[in-house]
């Protein structure tokens, strides 16, 4: 009896370090893996662990696009990201970190580290622009205005630590009704220039993306150097521009 008793314990133990191992595994590093864990189905926030194991919170876009997990890296004001100092008028590559424990809407950007982390993951395919999020995040994305996606395959430069006018081609864009797939844009980034697009320039340039009536030096999702009151992510001083790294998920 006190053999079974033995046995019984030990297998106890066998399962209890099992199911502790599981729990332990479920440290999701992506929004995407967060829904093939744990099956959720709503836009929120959520707790993701970066390249040291270490937890974080993130917004989580389930909704917009069926498949797809988004994870916010982004999201600047008008006002903020045309700021006097230029804090955020930065590309990707340089670590400007802000309210990164205090997820917002206006003046919010993860570190460079967590964002290679999101970058490194292997469901993370895709990056995407999108303009007030915040107005639309519990249904997801209504529209498709004003809008840019693209793959990591296709644009080495989203990292990189400076490029001007570089051609990349991008899945879909979006601008004040003007838009085309598949098709090549010039894009600008450096110390000084946060990762973005001039459509008064683009018309003739790489693929030659027209815009009618551009305003000098209109910049689109970034660095706001000449912004278009028509184009909503710069409408007003508070409306907002929000970037995301993302990839589907299992159904």
């Amino acid at each position: 009896m006190a053999k079974c008793t033995l046995l019984m314990c030990l297998i106890l133990l066998a399962i209890l370090s099992t199911a502790r191992m599981t729990v332990i595994k479920k440290k999701p590093k992506t929004c995407a893996e967060v829904r093939n864990i744990f099956r959720v189905s709503y836009n929120g926030y959520f707790t993701l662990y970066d390249s040291v194991n270490k937890p974080y919170l993130v917004f989580c876009d389930f909704l917009s696009d069926p498949g797809f997990a988004w994870t916010l890296i982004e999201s600047l004001s008008t006002t903020n990201a045309r700021a006097t100092t230029r804090t955020y008028d930065k590309g990707f590559y340089y670590d400007v970190a802000s309210n990164e424990c205090t997820p917002n809407w206006s003046c919010y950007r993860l570190s460079k580290a967590r964002m290679l982390s999101l970058k490194n993951a292997p469901l993370s395919t895709h990056y995407r622009a999108t303009c007030n999020f915040d107005s639309q995040g519990v249904k997801g994305l209504q529209s498709r205005r004003d809008y840019l996606k693209g793959t990591f395959c296709a644009n080495k430069l989203f990292f990189a630590p400076k490029a001007h006018a570089t051609c990349v081609i991008v899945d879909y864009i979006n601008v004040r009704g003007h838009y085309c797939r598949k098709c090549s844009l010039p894009f600008w980034t450096d110390p000084h220039l946060h990762l973005h697009i001039d459509v008064s320039h683009s018309s003739r340039m790489c693929g030659r993306f027209t815009v009618s009536n551009p305003v000098s030096s209109e910049d689109v999702f970034g660095h706001y150097y000449g912004i278009n009151k028509l184009f909503s992510c710069t409408a007003t001083a508070t409306t907002t521009t929000n970037w995301w790294i993302g990839g589907p998920y299992r159904h």
